[in-house]
């Protein structure tokens, strides 16, 4: 049987891991450089600021996997998930936002996901 006691600690030591994991989303987040879609030409391209290209797309799902690049790719973006993941990442049981934070970090493989034994 778990204490509540045990269940804060539980909750504190996930959440000291959640700040752990947005510190190492920050550092990638903070490495990507500035880019912009560039879809004026034959190919769908990211260029940096600057102009070179960074990557092309090609195949049929370009068009969409552009848009996904463009809705969540961009070094702003990773920055603001940083802070979601930061804001949610407190000991509160219910605290807003953390189960869907955790669950993330899950998808990142960031942090590991829980096994499916249970004790009786």
């Amino acid at each position: 049987m778990v204490t509540k006691y045990e269940r804060e600690l539980q909750r504190a030591e996930v959440a000291k891991r959640m700040r752990e994991h947005a510190d190492a989303v920050h550092a990638v987040a903070s490495r990507v450089p500035f880019w912009r879609l560039d879809d004026t030409g034959d190919e769908i391209m990211i260029r940096d600021l600057d102009g070179p290209p960074v990557a092309t797309f090609h195949g049929i799902h370009a068009a969409e996997t552009a848009r996904w690049f463009e809705l969540i790719g961009r070094r702003t973006a990773g920055v603001a998930l940083v802070d979601l993941i930061r804001a949610s990442a407190g000991t509160a049981e219910h605290a807003p936002g953390r189960e869907a934070a955790l669950q993330l970090l899950h998808e990142m493989k960031l942090e590991a996901k829980p096994s499916r034994y249970r004790r009786r």
